[in-house]
């Protein structure tokens, strides 16, 4: 079995906010992932675009956009908040070299940004590179970061004020004040449910989330304040292989042992996922009294009194 590939950084840079695209991450990610704390401050890491191709599943080596990509990443800026009070800006990279006629491009960290891969004591976030690259949005690949946060935690249920959550995803602009998706509903349909799609089912982890209202007094629709955060995560065993998935059709949805691995059997991932969004949804409204019995319905599983009838 391959050997699963983790990226470590301290929890600052997870909840930094900067703007970046998914090309720029994607290299971010495979540079990180050869970055070792006996590592001299000025070494080069090599990014093969071959192996980016293979990773990401590309029939093109796409040279061009990693040119645009790399220029981007010198000129991205990260803002974070040092555990001392202190506001850090810095850059991710200095410098990015093209090795004609060999596919590779060498980069060079930042001075200030390296410590937060090596450096490294009890709040760190670890992301699985293949996980993390595989995931289409950029915006994904952040709330990803965000969520495996929280996946070693014994409360894995968290929640983000709003305005921080896009701040820290670059919807918001720092300058201006300007937001990108001042709507919550094109927030929504546009960020967090494109971020389940891909995340849920295709990484190590799944997760929920709900917003949560405000108390303005007064009639009308209350504003969304806050969005709350569920994760589930488990390591597998060679003895017993426990999913996300499985953790997540019994303890969120209701089902017993025995009902969740059926529906596994039974269903692909994609369409499980689909159909949770759509019961999750339904449950939400107030629409759903039972919530193990409705969910056993939808995947066509007899429930215990159905079978004594």
């Amino acid at each position: 079995m391959a050997k699963t590939v983790e990226i470590w950084q301290d929890n600052a840079l997870t909840v930094a906010r900067y703007e970046m695209s998914e090309a720029e991450k994607n290299i971010l990610y495979m540079v990180v992932a050869n970055v070792k704390k006996e590592d001299a401050p000025t070494k080069m890491y090599q990014v093969s675009v071959k192996e980016m191709a293979e990773i990401t599943g590309s029939k093109e080596l796409m040279f061009e956009t990693y040119k645009q990509a790399t220029r981007k990443l010198l000129t991205r800026v990260f803002e974070t908040t040092l555990p001392n009070g202190d506001l850090l800006q810095a850059t991710f990279i200095s410098s990015a070299l093209y090795k004609k006629g060999t596919g590779i491009i060498e980069i060079e960290l930042s001075q200030r940004v390296r410590p937060f891969y090596v450096d490294l004591n009890q709040r760190f976030t670890k992301i699985q590179l293949a996980a993390a690259i595989s995931l289409n949005s950029a915006y994904a690949k952040r709330v990803y970061e965000l969520l495996c946060m929280y996946k070693n935690m014994k409360d894995k249920t968290f929640r983000r004020n709003l305005t921080d959550l896009k701040t820290i995803l670059g919807i918001i602009d720092p300058k201006t004040g300007k937001d990108s998706y001042s709507s919550w509903t094109w927030f929504q349909r546009n960020i967090l449910d494109v971020a389940t799609r891909e995340i849920n089912g295709h990484t190590d982890i799944t997760f929920t989330y709900k917003p949560i209202l405000g108390d303005r007094p007064g009639r009308g629709r209350k504003p969304v304040e806050q969005v709350e955060f569920e994760v589930f995560y488990s390591i597998k065993s060679q003895s017993e292989p426990v999913t996300p998935l499985l953790e997540r059709l019994i303890k969120q949805f209701r089902l017993r042992p025995d009902q969740a691995a059926k529906v596994l059997e039974m269903h692909s991932i994609e369409v499980i996922n689909r159909q949770l969004y759509d019961i999750h949804t339904k449950a939400s409204d107030g629409k759903v009294k039972n919530l193990g019995s409705y969910t056993a319905k939808v995947f066509g599983l007899e429930t215990t009194k159905e079978k004594g009838k």
